[in-house]
């Protein structure tokens, strides 16, 4: 039996992710705790025992609203108020129920305008020590195709062995996704981490695709391939940054219409990579600005 924890705040992107995590519960199986944090504020057991109750009240909905009342039934379901703030607090809740997967709604981050503000951005997968998916607001059905995009060379392909149990069906196609500079010489070693990767899903077709930018080309490739699930195996943690940029957003890029499953190797970007965001986010501005028409 696995564990999923699932943060919640009754906001509807987090109903959302429990309506996709209550779906893998009932394949993996796995038990499902639910999260609730910053419960600090709620010091009266009256105040506790209600929040207690409406984590309660939301699980039961949501199981038989959204599965057959026999699956639903085969779910497990626990409830933790932590007195900590989310993110930060989820580690040692990941550590003390030995969680196999997080299950979020999907969050935006834009680290150029904390660092104008002068705060620190917490990005969700980068504060726990296993895998984050995070859903956005259309993306409840899991995955008949699913892209695997990162660093292969030096990652711990063990890990894609649970990736099949997380699709829809057994017959799940998988894409492994390899992007290099152009400029880039000595492709061997990457030619030979993809074979590895290979090996653990073996029903996967390799790919290593030229690629300046690889948000770019990730993002276009899912869209061309129709993907229902992306899985980001990649220790840039500026990468991470812009995949979950609000800009995004008004572009309606691919990459964030579908679930995204962030595997744990990131690595919390340099001062440097935030530079860059820093520069690329005023010319973005730039563009934008002569984007409008004068009236």
């Amino acid at each position: 039996m696995k564990t999923i924890l699932v943060p919640i705040d009754f906001t509807a992107a987090s109903e959302n992710a429990l309506v996709y995590a209550n779906k893998l519960a009932v394949g993996l199986p796995a038990e499902i705790v639910l999260v609730y944090g910053n419960a600090g504020t709620a010091q009266l057991p009256e105040q506790r025992a209600a929040l207690l109750r409406r984590l309660e009240a939301l699980a039961e909905r949501l199981r038989y609203q959204q599965l057959t009342r026999q699956s639903g039934r085969r779910i497990s379901y626990h409830y933790h108020l932590t007195a900590d703030p989310l993110p930060e607090g989820l580690q040692v809740l990941v550590a003390g129920y030995r969680a196999d997967l997080v299950v979020t709604g999907l969050t935006l981050a834009d680290c150029a305008a904390a660092m104008a503000a002068c705060e620190t951005v917490s990005l969700l997968p980068e504060q726990v020590s296993c895998p984050v998916l995070m859903v956005p607001p259309a993306g409840t059905s899991l995955p008949q195709h699913v892209v695997v995009s990162g660093d292969f060379v030096g990652f711990d392909v063990r890990q894609l062995d649970a990736l099949p149990a997380l699709a829809r069906t057994p017959g799940v196609r998988f894409d492994l996704v390899q992007f290099y500079q152009p400029t880039s010489n000595g492709l061997a070693p990457l030619k030979k981490a993809l074979l590895d990767a290979h090996a653990h899903l073996p029903n996967s077709t390799v790919h290593l695709l030229p690629e300046e930018d690889a948000l770019e080309g990730l993002s276009e490739f899912c869209a061309q391939q129709a993907a229902r699930l992306l899985v980001l195996a990649t220790t840039d943690g500026c990468l991470l940054r812009r995949f979950f940029n609000p800009h995004y957003t008004k572009t309606h890029a691919y990459h964030l219409r579908t679930p995204v499953l962030v595997l744990p190797t990131s690595t919390e970007p340099t001062a440097a990579c935030c530079a860059k965001c820093s520069l690329r986010q005023a010319a973005e501005a730039r563009l934008m600005a002569g984007m409008v028409p004068v009236a």
